[in-house]
């Protein structure tokens, strides 16, 4: 259904997103906002996939470093060098007028890619939206948790005893 992968980068970042509301010094909406951004980029970093064949950041991190480290075949093509000590039939047979060969179009320079970055998409058919919002709503639990352990339940009292 979906991959192991995926499933613990998102538990990962649940667990993140709750240790950073439970273990910031900060006040409850700057904590929820952290644990927020720290949730969300790990939901895109668990969907993302990139290059042509859309594999996950590590594999192709994995490939581009490989690619960079292994050694590559350059061919250097020259000339081919004139000789003077060839023998007389040789210089005689190189003399004799070649036949006229058609002339080739000239060939056009290629053009660089636009594309700096590389193509990036988004797995959402691999994962599917289950698990993120499974994820997203344990977290959004515990700060709810968090928030009435802090206080909000006497904040939530006083709304409904208010008439």
């Amino acid at each position: 259904m979906f991959k192991d992968r995926d499933i613990a980068i998102l538990g990962a970042g649940a667990l993140l997103a709750i240790l950073t509301a439970l273990l910031l010094p900060f006040s409850l909406p700057w904590k929820v906002l952290f644990s927020f951004l720290i949730l969300v980029f790990f939901m895109f970093l668990a969907l993302l996939r990139l290059g042509p064949d859309r594999v996950t950041p590590e594999e192709w991190l994995k490939r581009r470093i490989s690619f960079r480290l292994r050694a590559h075949r350059y061919v250097y093509q020259q000339q081919q060098p004139v000789t003077t000590n060839a023998p007389p039939a040789r210089q005689a047979a190189q003399q004799a007028p070649a036949p006229a060969e058609p002339p080739r179009p000239t060939p056009q320079p290629r053009k660089p890619r636009k594309s700096i970055s590389p193509s990036l998409s988004l797995a959402f058919d691999e994962v599917g939206i289950y698990p993120l919002v499974t994820v997203f709503l344990a977290v959004v639990g515990v700060w709810f948790a968090i928030w009435v352990a802090q206080g909000g339940g006497v904040e939530l009292s006083r709304i409904f005893n208010h008439r």
